[in-house]
């Protein structure tokens, strides 16, 4: 996914930014009702990488 992109990431920094991105999508999304496209999740994983470098 981000190997594409061009970003390089680690597998336990992967393995976190998609547990961050679950939870966002989880938390944001579905308890709303709305559904999210493959582009969205993408945008939130990047968000969710910036999220991890910053901390």
């Amino acid at each position: 996914m981000f190997h594409n992109a061009g970003i390089k990431v680690t597998d336990q920094e992967l393995k976190e930014i998609m547990q961050i991105t679950t939870d966002d999508i989880r938390e944001n999304r579905i308890k709303f009702g709305k559904k999210t496209s493959l582009q969205q999740m993408f945008t939130i994983a990047k968000r969710s990488l910036k999220v991890l470098i910053s901390a």
